[in-house]
């Protein structure tokens, strides 16, 4: 932990120094890694101001207290910057914890569609949105070519020449299939 400690119409002590990396120690384990800290200590008349700056490798946090003693101001920033990290750090295993979250979920289906069972009835079925796009006028082979391109299993396009609406799909043999819908 790198702290640099910058003291306004006050004179910076060792034991004020070491009262503030004493305090600080928390943050290092919360935060996971090497911190760079600035400390700014004032004195105006009465009040008593602590100003501290942490950046960590993921977060940067600040906090600012005035208080008529200037340890109290200290210790008070100090609570604040942990109050800071803690939610920092929720947030971070949150997010990691909601990605992995579906993986038994995916792993469970890819399972049983290889095993040819359907997933059971556990929720009634549901109807997604999907992307909305305009329907080219396209030939078949054109369709097909589009469809290799972009690497789909399915494209929906309007036939250039009777401007139906068709759907061109990838078969699990490799080949292509052609739905061509009478109205």
């Amino acid at each position: 932990m790198k702290i640099d400690i910058t003291g306004r119409q006050v004179e910076i002590t060792p034991a004020l120094k070491d009262f503030t990396v004493e305090k600080l120690k928390k943050l290092e384990k919360l935060l996971d890694g090497p911190l760079e800290v600035h400390v700014v200590l004032g004195v105006e008349k009465h009040r008593h101001l602590a100003e501290i700056q942490v950046r960590s490798r993921t977060a940067v946090l600040s906090g600012t207290e005035e208080t008529g003693d200037l340890y109290a101001s200290i210790g008070e920033v100090a609570d604040k910057l942990e109050r800071q990290a803690l939610r920092h750090k929720e947030k971070v295993t949150e997010k990691k914890r909601r990605e992995g979250a579906r993986a038994p979920e995916v792993a469970r289906a890819i399972g049983e569609e290889a095993a040819g069972e359907e997933a059971p009835e556990e929720r009634p079925a549901r109807i997604l949105p999907s992307e909305r796009y305009r329907l080219k006028p396209l030939s078949a082979e054109d369709a097909v070519l589009e469809l290799e391109g972009t690497g789909e299993d399915l494209l929906v396009y309007r036939d250039d020449r009777t401007y139906r609406v068709n759907v061109v799909y990838r078969r699990k043999d490799g080949n292509f299939g052609l739905i061509d819908p009478e109205f």
